[in-house]
């Protein structure tokens, strides 16, 4: 039982690595258009373009933007 668990540890990693990188471009993004709109509060909307930037378009959210 024990090996098993330990047999995850690169894929955990792996995992682990890519929402880092995946956090770290789409705050990025959203601090951008914030700062773009010149205000200091991140809004849902900032949220939802950082999202669609990446690629990652929320369906309900679509008439919105």
């Amino acid at each position: 039982m024990w090996r098993k668990a330990y047999d995850q540890w690169p894929y955990l990693r792996r995992d682990m690595k890519f929402l880092k990188i995946f956090l770290d471009d789409f705050m990025r993004d959203a601090i951008k258009y914030t700062e773009d709109a010149r205000r200091e509060t991140i809004t849902a909307m900032d949220v939802i373009y950082a999202l669609k930037f990446q690629g990652c378009t929320i369906i309900h959210y679509v008439d919105l933007v």
